[in-house]
């Protein structure tokens, strides 16, 4: 580590530090896979198209009473639009009124398939013209799908911007709607849109062509061989010098004198200090309140975890480049080096939370709070797999109450420590629908406890297999024959399936509950993450047990999360973010994209600065600090979504998003509550 920091002394010398200093980031030059900026296609595709009941693409109007947005939609002039040809589709937006808007796109086509849309967002400041893009998602390609698992298995994201999934699919020769939604906090909206196109050529390198070039895709630092950018890292040298630069511009971050150590505001506002972090609710406002008894909004992102980052790379095998590099920069010591630059990195930088799937490496040291990622194996819903984390546990087994209480008993540092502000029990179970729980429990087999306790009260209100037919519009022959009903609707069946799920969910976040109550009662149960949130049953009933309901929220804007008529409760967003299929190489673009960094940054200040704003949200965590793989981790997510890429060196743009959010972010809070 001497070695290094000698090394680094004399880099800083030179004239290294400038980059952190400019405010635009560089985008990556692909010469071998022909990418370029959206704005930059010099053949892009005009569409013809009319703006439904507006004039001449201007849109005005008031913001509608229940604070949503102002609607619009873009229909073909004619036949639907093909852009099979390229990567994105661009629509110009002036804001000519008095207030800045996020304008959000959704563009569907004819013969959809999964999600059956794509989306797209832009910020457009006052008086400012801004494009708004929509990455367009094809999906499976055919034959080629079957090659290219071949060669690179599960990988989402390929040179070109090509995303192999099976949902967010569109038939982008048929697209015929773009749906428009325009937030705004002023009083109306006028805007004016014009010149949709479609931009950037689509080219999926041929076979031969990516067994040629890419294999291996990465060079000796997990970075696209082909592709090249500004401060590319190139020798070990670069990895010193990048962080000499980095340290020279965090100098430059002015303390945030207003906050506690905990990142709480020091403010005007003070509560009971009980030592342990706690929600409240004042003035219609929610909180949650550090272990001083300062307001505390949580503004942070997940996978601050050394082991994250091993990928499996055609030509080189199974490794760890983040790792690799993270070894290079801080040298024998760089478990501990790291870990303690990556505290002061983010206080600098205005966050004040580790997420999930936050690692004790960086806990423990007691310098950022955190929170707990609780998941075991446990009996499932149908799945056969009962470590399958995104299953229903089968919540009735005799076993799965000790399993819980088991899973929470394994923190028990964690349980005492003021740092640690709570556990997220699970993570993203498949809620898709309120009688999720019984219709999976009647898919599963005949032993499965939830489904021998949801048959034994049919049996109980109906006596007979023909009653209880004649009621579900059904012809099952034995009770064991019982299944989910397709095609025929019945409201009695329907209210038997909303009755047991209800059920269900009780029993699952009350046993939650009483597992935190008994391993770790000073600690704040923080849910089980829910990315349905159109389930109204869900979240009512977490926010029975809960402490705090926990949401996975990707969309644009938080303002399109629209919790349950009378629901009072204080929410954490878990998990979002905006990739880009431009940036240093990468080419997985996320859940949602921007055109660029520098958008993708705009986005992510509006979208945070939104959730504070919020009276029931209590915070927001980015998914994730880090870049994924180039060729992608277990599941084949390779996305462009981090804080850092795969060399640990920071995007300034997402850097300077960050700070400015957490340098407003307890005012504008706190103003809520004179509202």
């Amino acid at each position: 580590m001497d070695e290094m920091k000698i090394r680094v002394n004399k880099i800083m010398l030179r004239n290294v530090a400038v980059w952190w200093v400019f405010t635009a980031g560089s985008v990556a030059v692909c010469v071998a896979e022909k990418m370029i900026p959206p704005l930059e296609d010099p053949a892009p595709l005009k569409l013809p198209m009319r703006v439904m009941d507006f004039e001449d693409g201007i849109i005005q109007g008031e913001r509608p009473n229940d604070g949503g947005p102002l609607l619009a939609a873009i229909r073909p002039a004619g036949t639907p639009w093909d852009c099979s040809r390229k990567l994105w589709l661009l629509l110009d937006v002036e804001n000519r009124g008095n207030g800045q808007v996020l304008v959000r796109a959704e563009v569907s086509s004819e013969k959809n398939q999964g999600w059956g849309s794509n989306k797209g967002a832009v910020v457009v400041p006052v008086g400012q013209t801004k494009t708004l893009p929509v990455l367009i998602i094809r999906g499976e390609v055919g034959e080629r799908t079957e090659e290219l698992t071949g060669l690179f298995d599960r990988m989402r994201g390929y040179p070109g911007g090509h995303q192999q999934t099976s949902w967010r699919v569109i038939n982008a020769s048929l697209l015929n709607r773009v749906k428009l939604e325009f937030f705004t906090d002023a009083e109306s909206v006028d805007c004016k849109v014009s010149n949709l196109r479609g931009a950037v050529d689509f080219q999926l390198p041929t076979m031969a062509e990516l067994k040629k070039y890419y294999v291996p895709a990465t060079d000796q630092y997990g970075q696209n061989r082909h592709a090249d950018w500004k401060f590319k890292i190139k020798s070990n040298e670069d990895l010193a010098a990048t962080h000499a630069a980095e340290l020279q511009w965090l100098e430059q971050f002015k303390t945030l004198e207003d906050r506690t150590r905990y990142g709480g505001w020091t403010g005007n506002v003070q509560f009971e200090a009980t030592g342990h972090f706690r929600t409240v609710e004042k003035n219609g406002v929610w909180w949650l309140v550090d272990p001083e008894g300062h307001p505390f909004w949580s503004l942070g992102a997940t996978g601050f975890n050394l082991n994250l980052g091993r990928t499996k790379t055609p030509g080189i095998g199974s490794w760890n480049p983040r790792q690799s590099n993270l070894k290079l920069k801080f040298g024998e010591a760089w478990q501990e080096e790291y870990s303690r630059f990556t505290h002061d990195r983010i206080r600098a930088w205005g966050m004040n939370t580790l997420g999930n799937w936050s690692s004790p490496d960086f806990y423990r040291i007691q310098k950022t709070p955190y929170v707990v990622a609780v998941h075991f194996r446990r009996p499932s819903l149908h799945e056969p797999d009962d470590n399958a984390h995104s299953s229903l546990p089968d919540v009735f087994h005799p076993g799965y109450r000790e399993a819980v209480f088991k899973a929470v008993e394994k923190f028990p540092k964690e349980a005492v420590d003021p740092w640690c502000i709570g556990f997220f029990i699970d993570n993203e179970l498949p809620f898709q629908q309120p009688v999720t729980p019984a219709q999976k429990a009647l898919q599963s087999g005949a032993d499965n406890a939830s489904r021998m306790v949801f048959i034994a009260q049919l049996k109980e209100k109906y006596a007979t297999i023909g009653a209880l037919n004649k009621v579900w519009k059904s012809d099952f022959a034995r009770w064991d024959a019982v299944a989910p009903v397709k095609g025929k609707w019945s409201e009695e069946r329907n209210a038997d399936l909303v009755g047991f799920s209800e059920a269900w969910y009780r029993k699952y976040y009350s046993i939650c509950r009483d597992a935190m109550r008994a391993g770790a009662p000073d600690k704040l149960y923080l849910g089980s993450r829910i990315n349905h949130t159109e389930n109204s049953s869900a979240l009512n009933i977490c926010s029975e047990y809960a402490d705090v309901v926990s949401i996975n929220f990707y969309d644009y804007t938080p303002n399109r999360f629209e919790p349950p008529e009378g629901f009072n409760a204080p929410v954490i967003i878990g998990e979002y973010h905006f990739g880009t299929v431009s940036e240093r190489g990468l080419w997985g673009s996320g859940l949602c994209s921007g055109m660029d960094i520098q958008q993708a940054s705009d986005l992510f200040r509006n979208y945070t600065r939104e959730a504070v704003k919020n009276r029931l949200i209590v915070g927001s965590h980015w998914f994730k600090f880090s870049d994924q793989p180039l060729t992608g981790r277990a599941d084949g997510e390779n996305y462009r979504i981090g804080f850092v890429d795969v060399t640990d060196t920071p995007y300034p743009e997402m850097v300077k998003a960050c700070r400015a959010v957490s340098d407003e972010m307890y005012t504008l809070r706190n103003a809520l509550e004179k509202e």
